[in-house]
């Protein structure tokens, strides 16, 4: 059979920092079933990623083009977002060439953003004394992968992706592709067949609270004093936790660990070098786009799960009773309705809240949809959304000033927006909650808890305490008092 291929040229754009000489190819083959701790277990080459919702995953590897926000002009007046996105668009409107004869799959920007893109500069290099764990972690910063593996209940499917020079004819493109991605799926079909996985996690050899009891208490005390005053109805605190290994952990071993005991989280990786990755199992979704239809859902409100059924059926009545929870729950609703109604969408139908029940803790979780006219884009929403109440606060401007003075570390991209997106504009994006991020054999985890009017410091440090158990499981750590 002669190899086909699709050639589309597109108007050259003005050169930019990240201009790529050549075009891009793209082939994509069907695998047989397999497991994401096959892919895991492959050989990389640093730069790697994972995306899990519910049976819906995607594991990547490599780099065949990126949107790195240290190039970002410090002049540039477009939002990262925005910045980002006008990247993106020159990218896919870019010469590709692809193989008519395979399957079809849109290529991918994998990656996030920071917290709170004005702080982004001064974390990437390290503040306060403290070792910089974000310098690989820009105000944003997304990688269109070598090599993806995308699987749900329909299947599984490897696209491999990379340049070439403007002489190389396409079809010759195409067949080396194709070449390829045959060696690929036959390594992963062995991985697969003798049940690789990675290896567990070395032993932590130090625990450090940068932030302890009596700080948080403080920085409580004086967020409930300015919400008294009337400057803010929410604020979300956070705080971190150091965990020192004896040597750097894999990434995938931690990230095999974190999906298998958290299936109804939304699971990711970030990595963009073999000792720098941020990875978590986000309760949360800030939004999912496909299909003119716009997925988004507010989660406030906490309580452990208890030690057998019967308490823990109490525990989650006493959830959905509770006036303090569900006023910190309802912020995070309206503060979602009021932003998307800013961009034009309309939620027609405001559920009650339900309880989202997690290994360790369980939430109020209330499920949001709208409809979306074609020209709306993943990352408008998405920016039109981050921060949300959930992980900032209300109202987002109050709460932010309140955050830079009262939280003594960086966030650099913890709860900042972490996911994917196409060139249809179709993506996935959850706050990086639950998370680690790494710098060699050093580690630090991150919690939250949103302070309104009636909480309590002891109560809110028992529940980042809780929420700081779903990494130090991965990661094979015994709880900490």
């Amino acid at each position: 059979m002669s190899t086909r291929s699709r050639d589309v040229d597109a108007p050259a754009p003005m050169r930019q920092p990240d201009r790529v000489d050549g075009y891009f190819a793209t082939v994509t083959v069907r695998l047989p079933s397999l497991q994401p701790e096959a892919v895991l277990a492959a050989p990389s080459s640093g730069v790697r990623g994972f995306w899990q919702s519910g049976s819906h995953w995607i594991a990547h590897a490599g780099s065949a083009h990126e949107i790195d926000g240290r190039e970002r002009p410090l002049d540039s007046r477009d939002d990262p977002f925005r910045w980002v996105q006008k990247r993106a668009d020159r990218l896919f409107e870019r010469r590709w060439v692809t193989d008519l004869d395979g399957e079809q799959r849109p290529p991918r920007l994998h990656g996030g953003f920071a917290f709170d893109p004005a702080r982004a500069a001064g974390a990437s290099r390290g503040t306060r004394g403290e070792p910089g764990f974000w310098e690989a972690f820009p105000l944003a910063r997304f990688t269109l992968p070598s090599f993806e593996v995308e699987a749900d209940e329909s299947g599984a499917w490897l696209t491999v992706t990379r340049t070439f020079p403007d002489d190389t004819p396409g079809d010759q493109a195409i067949d080396e592709l194709r070449r390829r991605a045959d060696r690929t799926r036959e390594q992963l079909a062995e991985l697969e067949r003798l049940g690789a996985a990675p290896d567990a996690p070395p032993s932590a050899t130090a625990i450090e609270e940068s932030v302890g009891p009596e700080v948080w208490a403080a920085g409580i005390h004086r967020i409930l004093a300015a919400i008294r005053d009337g400057e803010a109805t929410k604020v979300v605190l956070a705080r971190p936790l150091d965990v020192t290994f004896g040597q750097a952990p894999d990434s995938a071993s931690v990230l095999a660990a974190l999906r298998t005991a958290n299936p109804l989280a939304h699971t990711y990786l970030v990595q963009f070098a073999r000792d720098r990755f941020l990875l978590g199992a986000s309760p949360e979704l800030i939004g999912s786009l496909r299909d003119g239809l716009f997925r988004t859902m507010a989660v406030g409100g906490s309580t452990p799960r208890g030690a057998d059924p019967e308490s823990d059926e109490w525990l989650g009545r006493q959830l959905l009773g509770s006036r303090k929870d569900r006023v910190e729950h309802q912020i995070v609703v309206e503060d979602i309705v009021e932003h998307l109604r800013r961009v034009g969408l309309t939620v027609e139908e405001i559920p009650d809240p339900a309880l989202l029940r997690l290994p360790r803790i369980q939430h109020l979780r209330t499920k949001l949809e709208a409809a979306v006219p074609q020209t709306m884009k993943t990352l408008e929403l998405i920016h039109a959304l981050h921060p949300t109440a959930a992980v900032c606060g209300h109202p987002r401007g109050a709460a932010l000033e309140i955050l830079t003075d009262q939280e003594p570390n960086d966030r650099g991209w913890y709860a900042g927006p972490v996911g994917w997106f196409d060139g249809a504009g179709e993506g996935e994006f959850a706050p990086a909650l639950r998370c680690a991020v790494a710098r060699g054999p050093l580690l630090r985890l991150y919690a939250g808890a949103g302070i309104v009017e009636g909480s309590r410091p002891r109560a809110e440090w028992d529940e980042t305490r809780v929420k700081l158990q779903t990494m130090l499981a991965a990661l094979g750590v015994a709880r900490v008092p």
